[in-house]
């Protein structure tokens, strides 16, 4: 009787406890043009980016895929960008101020420098992103997280194809910050990585991204962004390669952002 009364409690628990779902899905079309050689060349290209999310509850599921077609060399140069699967929840609450989200999740080789150079099979990774909570806050408008990510990679050499020493995990952290003005928005975001091989060479580099966004409904919005991204010391002289601006690798780009 006793397992029979712990059953029915259980399953009135289950049945009265509410489910929120929502299927969601962002895509965007991007013109991305680098800053001209000195030998008169010039990266162009087209960014196609695609993000499907699942949320229930407390937890999200999503992916990102992403294909750029190179507008100079697209035979050779177009390519897929490795997907990314990953799982988090917001349901962790340490401290009132800040939003803690811890996930897991796991890339894909799509591209042709993962499969057939680097020789990835696949790559687990894990993370916790602390944002501000600026409702708490009552400072809505403004944003700044830090996040954190573990990969660890699956590789079937531990030397590339091109002879270098093939990396086996890295550590990459994120600072993010910005102000909605609404309908335009600002945002600021600059990436640290460190890349271990397996025979214990590490590779630092940076990516910092700045974008001005305005918001035309909750379904459409134009970004107009500036990144550049590299090594963080050059590779004979070792000086330090941190740059606001670049004259070889900044990259300006214009896109069209949807959401639904």
């Amino acid at each position: 009787m006793n397992n029979v009364k712990i059953f029915t409690t259980l399953l009135t628990l289950i049945l009265s406890t509410s489910v929120h779902a929502q299927f969601s899905n962002s895509a965007s079309v991007a013109y991305e043009q680098g800053v001209q050689q000195k030998d008169g060349s010039q990266a162009k290209s087209l960014g196609f980016v695609y993000i499907p999310s699942y949320k229930i509850n407390d937890f999200k599921f999503s992916g990102r895929f992403i294909y750029g077609y190179d507008l100079v060399n697209p035979a050779n140069d177009s390519d897929w960008v490795d997907g990314v699967f990953n799982a988090s929840t917001s349901k962790l609450k340490i401290f009132e101020a800040v939003k803690t989200t811890p996930s897991v999740g796991f890339e894909l080789p799509f591209s042709k420098e993962s499969r057939e150079n680097r020789g990835i099979n696949y790559v687990l990774t894990t993370g916790l992103n602390l944002a501000l909570d600026t409702k708490y806050l009552e400072m809505e408008n403004f944003n700044l997280s830090y996040g954190i990510t573990y990969g660890y990679f699956q590789n079937d050499y531990t030397t590339r194809a091109n002879g270098e020493p093939t990396t086996q995990y890295k550590i990459i952290q994120s600072l993010v910050t910005g102000y909605n003005f609404n309908p335009i928005s600002i945002e600021f975001v600059f990436q640290f990585a460190s890349n271990n091989s397996y025979d214990n060479v590490f590779r630092n580099s940076f990516l910092h991204i700045e974008t001005i966004t305005y918001t035309l409904n909750d379904t459409l919005g134009f970004s107009l962004y500036h990144y550049n991204k590299g090594s963080l010391l050059k590779a004979k002289t070792y000086e330090n390669n941190l740059k606001a601006f670049d004259e070889e690798s900044s990259t300006f780009g214009l896109s069209m952002d949807l959401s639904f």
